[in-house]
């Protein structure tokens, strides 16, 4: 009988979204997954554009000096960057990846604006989890190749060793000979 617990593939039947303008009918909203990550939603006049999962353990309340900070930031950053590629705005009216992170973290914590998204009310909720489902399973095919990887290594220095051994012990045997049959 085979068994397999699903658990990991469980979305919450409800996510939390923010959303913040940023220029020109561009805007990002960030949509946190408890317990999974979050969702970094580039949208253009009200529309879905593009769409990143972020598989992280950072909390709302608490995103200082986590590990995946930084790729967070950059992920924003990368969205800003896309926004402002089609414009010709001055640098310094240009927003701060690391402003906007830290603005939608407090929009989450406080409670500001947070709309609540489900499977009824936002084709973004459908996206998200089938995209989440989808990366659990290939970090779970990720992780199965490298573990395939490591026992085909394995296997093959054990079987160089074998080879190795059999290759000393015929040496061993020639050279007994040899030495016993004083041909040498």
């Amino acid at each position: 009988m085979l068994v397999r617990n699903l658990d990991f593939l469980s979305i919450p039947k409800e996510f939390s979204k923010v959303e913040i303008e940023i220029y020109d009918n561009k805007s990002i909203a960030l949509v946190y997954i408890e317990n999974k990550g979050y969702s970094l939603v580039l949208k253009e006049n009200g529309e879905v554009d593009s769409v990143f999962l972020l598989k992280t353990d950072i909390l709302p309340h608490n995103v200082n000096n986590h590990a995946d900070r930084e790729d967070f930031i950059n992920v924003i950053k990368m969205l800003l960057d896309k926004i402002y590629s089609v414009s010709d705005i001055k640098e310094y009216e240009k927003q701060h990846q690391e402003h906007v992170f830290l603005r939608l973290m407090d929009m989450l914590t406080e409670g500001d604006s947070v709309e609540k998204i489900n499977e009824d009310n936002s084709e973004t909720y459908k996206d998200i989890e089938k995209g989440f489902m989808k990366l659990e399973i290939d970090i779970m095919d990720n992780k199965i190749n490298a573990l395939n990887s490591s026992i085909a290594n394995v296997s093959n220095n054990l079987q160089a060793a074998v080879d190795d051994i059999e290759e000393n012990k015929w040496g061993n045997k020639i050279r007994k000979s040899i030495d016993q049959n004083n041909w040498g």
